[in-house]
């Protein structure tokens, strides 16, 4: 064939050379570079693995707490404690602890943690103590303060990798079966306790009396977990002690004894021979604060095939009169299957549970401490202080985050020893559990700065942030499921719901101490406004009678007509196990004082008053009183088997009388304590 040529212009081209195909190279190369690809891809599988729970946690040992040797003592003596409490608890056992650390090396400590629990079964115990997250409170819908089954493993694991020594437990569950004594380490790659050694061993129980002979008794039941771990003890807060002593606060029916590594032993005794009630299981979200995947989920997966079957049997609170409003309101028949419902339906179902009044949760899914033992328990631990004031600590009602139910418990105390200078000390608690660190990031502590401060009477600059003054504010949350912000479990998540919650209380609460600060302060300038008259008075009195040469005249009228108070003060005496109580009045007026006075110390009976009073109205006591102007009165009155600790001080009350007239009592209302008042006041209005 000839070549043919194309001309353009002046140029000549020329075709290119025809290319020659090689089916068989192409494709074989295709075929290789297929393979290399998927060479790789192999390659990365490889290396891709399931990683154990325990491994990981091994490798991010601070997320859980154990990120400084003083923290680290801490978590791990928080996590065993946890446990005890609530394995006595469960077993309906008055728990009483001991918590003893020794030195073994520089910065290598011993920890030991027994209770008088229930004990554990042996073939339990290298999964309880030896696998993270394995245990029964995991998503259970019951309030406890493990959640996670990660803690007294994880601290197990921290000590083996620090120390490389092995962990010691000692359990037995009743007189029938013997004591064990079960020596083991954590096997992380595989997330489980090896055993390595097991023995039966008597149990003396050190704690109990000997008998004439000096032999101590068996202990019958309980569990002893003992380790080593890297960490460093201190007495400056935070610390071991510190953690010990708020668990007392708001566990008041736990007898806790530590041992320190220097021998040194501090008790803290059971004042409440009451175990917390236990609270229901298994309690279903709550249609107020249920999100939508997490309502599709629960619709799609639900055994009922009715939707208000679903409603009523799959949520909890709803009734059928709720039930009928919600399925109105979302335009749903009651008998169209769950399983076939669409993200609209469901999205229209979370717009009607807004609008829709749903009842609260009941009452046995949480367990409140109550005001009565947060107030004992505040006794018990801040003695030292001596406070002059504890307000009635106040415990909400249930409400709702998420469908998870959850309440808020608030307690207050001022004055003593405290520090004037120094901002307020914050105790915060999630499920009887104190939370040490974080606190900037703790839902608590910003509810508690959100507060102007300035108008219940302590200082705080701007009106914003942690107040100043001699104070304690005790916050406590529980819930079925605390939203911690890590697995540390050390500061409650910045929920709105919670953080409102949180807020209400602590109002209610600071009324109660507002009007206290407010009666102090008009008691001091009485008292600066007496002295006064008392010093200088008497001076010109004297002074002028010198000069006239007559004798000094009688002040009285003049000291009342310048005061024109009743002034009401009380001297306690505690003595031989009673508190003897004296109440002196004054009538600084110029005319005589008529009205009736209330006494009663809470939580007491009192008799022998002198003189007899007119009536008594439960454990009040009342007296008419008719003073005349300048005369004073005393009454007394004997509180038996009363002590410093039981103490929660005397409720004085004046009735028919101007209450601006008297110093050193409060108007009587009908009701006993203010801070009722405020709450009964709160729920009317819709606060509650």
């Amino acid at each position: 064939m000839g070549q043919t040529i194309f001309e353009f212009g002046t140029e000549t081209v020329e075709p290119e050379e025809p290319q020659v195909e090689h089916p068989k190279s192409e494709k074989k190369e295709a075929k290789k570079k297929v393979t290399n690809k998927k060479t790789k891809a192999h390659q990365l599988a490889k290396e891709q693995r399931d990683i154990p729970v325990s491994e990981f946690f091994e490798q991010n040992r601070h997320i859980l707490g154990f990120d400084n040797p003083t923290h680290s003592l801490i978590t791990a003596v928080k996590e065993g404690v946890d446990n005890s409490l609530d394995a006595c608890e469960q077993a309906g056992i008055l728990p009483e602890l001991k918590i003893e650390l020794e030195s073994l090396a520089k910065d290598e400590l011993s920890i030991a943690i027994e209770d008088n629990g229930p004990g554990i079964i042996e073939q339990n115990v290298p999964n309880v103590f030896g696998r993270l997250l394995y245990g029964s409170r995991f998503g259970s819908g019951k309030q406890s303060r493990g959640q996670q089954g990660i803690g007294i493993s994880a601290a197990i694991m921290y000590g083996q990798l620090t120390t490389g020594r092995s962990a010691t437990i000692s359990t037995r569950i009743s007189e029938e079966h013997l004591a064990m004594r079960i020596t083991m380490k954590l096997d992380t790659r595989n997330n489980r306790g090896n055993i390595e050694r097991t023995e039966d061993f008597v149990w003396k129980d050190e704690g109990a009396e000997p008998d004439e002979d000096g032999i101590y008794p068996e202990k019958y039941h309980g569990t002893r977990v003992e380790f080593a771990i890297k960490g460093r003890y201190r007495e400056a807060r935070p610390s071991v002690l510190e953690y010990l002593k708020s668990t007392a606060i708001v566990n008041p029916h736990a007898k806790i004894i530590f041992t320190n590594p220097e021998k040194n032993t501090t008790v803290f005794e059971r004042v409440s021979q009451e175990n917390p009630k236990l609270p229901s299981e298994g309690v279903k979200p709550h249609p107020h604060g249920v999100e939508l995947g997490q309502l599709i989920r629960m619709a799609h997966h639900s055994s009922e095939h009715q939707m208000a079957r679903f409603l009523r049997n799959d949520l909890s609170s709803m009734g059928s009169k709720s039930i009928s409003g919600v399925l109105k309101k979302a335009r749903l028949s009651s008998i169209v299957r769950p399983q076939d419902i669409t993200r609209i339906e469901a999205k229209g179902m979370i717009e009607a549970f807004k609008t829709t009044s749903i009842r609260t949760p009941t009452s046995g899914v949480l367990v409140p401490i109550g005001p009565k033992l947060i107030k004992l328990g505040l006794k018990q631990v801040l003695d030292e202080y001596r406070p002059d004031f504890y307000t009635l600590p106040i415990s909400r009602t249930p409400s709702v985050f998420s469908g998870t139910p959850f309440l808020v418990e608030v307690g207050m105390v001022y004055g003593g020893n405290l520090p004037k200078d120094q901002p307020v000390q914050i105790l915060r608690f999630a499920n009887r559990v104190p939370l040490l660190y974080q606190a900037g990031g703790c839902a608590i502590t910003k509810a508690i700065q959100g507060i102007n401060w300035r108008q219940y009477g302590l200082e705080q600059r701007g009106g914003k942030g942690t107040p100043n003054g001699p104070a304690i504010i005790l916050v406590h949350v529980a819930s079925t499921n605390i939203p911690f912000t890590s697995e540390a479990k050390e500061a409650v998540a910045d929920i709105s719901e919670i953080k409102k919650e949180i807020k209400l209380a602590l109002r209610n609460n600071a009324k109660t101490l507002s009007r206290h600060l407010k009666k102090q302060k008009k008691r001091e300038k009485v008292t600066e406004k007496f002295d006064l008259v008392q010093k200088i008075l008497p001076a010109i009195a004297e002074k002028a009678s010198s000069v006239v040469g007559q004798p000094v005249p009688n002040l009285d009228k003049v000291v009342a007509a310048i005061m024109d108070v009743v002034w009401i003060e009380e001297e306690i005496e505690f003595n031989n196990g009673q508190i003897e109580v004296e109440i002196k009045i004054i009538n600084y007026r110029l005319r005589s004082a008529n009205f009736k006075l209330r006494a009663e110390v809470p939580g007491h009976e009192i008799k022998d008053a002198e003189p007899r009073p007119g009536k008594r109205e439960g454990n009040q006591v009342v007296w008419s009183i008719g003073l005349p102007t300048t005369e004073s009165t005393k009454y007394k009155f004997i509180v038996p088997e009363g002590t410093r600790s039981s103490f929660e001080g005397i409720e004085l009350w004046v009735e028919g009388m101007d209450s601006s007239n008297i110093i050193g009592a409060e108007p009587w209302t009908g009701i006993v304590d203010p801070g009722i008042k405020d709450a009964i006041e709160a729920e009317k209005q819709g606060l509650a």
